[in-house]
């Protein structure tokens, strides 16, 4: 049954979509289990896809605080990154420049490994991280034990054990995109590779046609809609060619 949960999204599992996909996919009822599958594979697709990054926030939290090692300059993603999630992008690392009361925070700039192989290690107040497969390193070496605290952007949640219980964690207007981005695959699974790209173009809008974009074109608003009053002026201003005279 779907949940409300306490950000306002209705939560449904899979299994409350696998018949749409199913009667979508000329009623394939015998497939419920294939079904489960497009539904998780188009969910991952969906949610992890940087180009809707804005429209799922919900994915975003703050790691685990850590506290750093004087003279170590390199440290796992594993200390940081809470248990039973994989970590898909590191969007910030926050430190605390004044251990042990932690009044003071700010942010680290991001960095490459290799400018940080570059010079000899100096021993201070990190300013700047980097990521060396699955070790994050910092530039200054830390001196002191400071504490650290990412802000990561996790992947979706997956039931592995009861696939068809997984929790759908996007809100109920993204759900006929993932039926249809479910259905996709199924076609393309029975081989309907024309009935796949009409769907694919659906959801995608045909190229030969730009002015007709597909069914996600319209979702993805969420944080235009947020930062529109501060990006957008309440009323045009309109300035003549002697403004100022």
């Amino acid at each position: 049954m779907p949940v409300l949960t306490s950000s306002g999204i209705l939560q449904f599992s899979i299994s409350d979509l696998d018949n749409e996909v199913l009667i979508r996919c000329e009623n394939k009822t015998s497939d419920l289990g294939r079904a489960d599958i497009w539904l998780r594979d188009s969910l991952l697709e969906i949610t992890g896809n940087p180009d809707f990054r804005n429209e799922f926030d919900q994915f975003e939290e703050f790691g685990i605080l850590f506290n750093l090692t004087p003279k170590t300059q390199e440290y796992a993603f594993s200390n940081v990154v809470p248990t039973g999630d994989y970590n898909l992008a590191t969007l910030d690392i926050l430190i605390w420049q004044d251990p042990p009361m932690n009044t003071i925070r700010r942010m680290l700039r991001m960095s490459h490994y290799q400018k940080a192989d570059n010079f000899q290690p100096t021993f201070s107040l990190p300013t700047e991280w980097y990521r060396f497969s699955d070790t994050f390193g910092l530039t200054p070496v830390p001196d002191k034990a400071y504490q650290i605290q990412p802000r990561i952007l996790r992947q979706h949640p997956i039931n592995d054990n009861v696939l068809s219980q997984t929790q759908i964690l996007i809100s109920r207007d993204w759900n006929e995109i993932l039926i249809w981005s479910a259905v996709e695959r199924g076609f393309m699974e029975y081989l309907e590779f024309e009935k796949a790209q009409m769907i694919h173009m659906l959801l995608h809008g045909d190229p030969k046609h730009p002015d007709r974009p597909g069914l996600i074109e319209g979702r993805k608003k969420r944080r235009e809609m947020e930062g529109f009053r501060t990006e957008q002026a309440l009323r045009p201003v309109y300035r003549t060619s002697c403004w100022g005279k």
